[in-house]
């Protein structure tokens, strides 16, 4: 289709003008002609990747300390959310709902709050990328 338009485009170009001008308003049409074909690029189905490094699973506080969530995060093209959801283990309540928004491909996490006595905690970090793909990390920690 594209190139019998170009070919008609052409001729016509003849008919009014001399052989020079013809070939580059034919060049001229061709490529605008080739830039509107779809976009071929295949949709992103990569994660992000979440790397926490801090704190350790199972790691043990004292109460009244302060724990110091710490990570790296990735995406091939863009970051769009970070969630840090700190909850209740045992009875898994939500008790802390963090949002970032970083709008880049990298994002260092650096969040931190303040532990109670007797609460076992789930901290969860959730990574989202601008294709809606999804990846989540978690560990446990304890206060005493």
């Amino acid at each position: 289709m594209k190139s019998g338009l170009s070919l008609f485009l052409y001729s016509v170009c003849l008919m009014y003008f001399n052989n020079m001008k013809c070939v580059s308003f034919f060049l001229l049409a061709v490529i605008s002609l080739g830039g509107c074909s779809k976009n071929n690029m295949e949709p992103d189905s990569e994660l992000p990747v979440i790397s926490m490094t801090s704190p350790g699973n199972n790691q043990v506080f004292s109460a009244g300390e302060i724990v110091d969530i710490t990570g790296d995060l990735s995406d091939n093209q863009k970051l769009t959310e970070v969630h840090v959801h700190i909850s209740n283990n045992t009875t898994g309540a939500l008790l802390i709902d963090i949002h970032r928004s970083p709008g880049a491909a990298t994002y260092q996490l650096n969040e931190s709050f303040q532990t109670q006595a007797g609460i076992n905690y789930k901290i969860q970090v959730i990574a989202k990328d601008n294709s809606a793909n999804e990846n989540r990390a978690a560990v446990e920690i304890t206060s005493n």
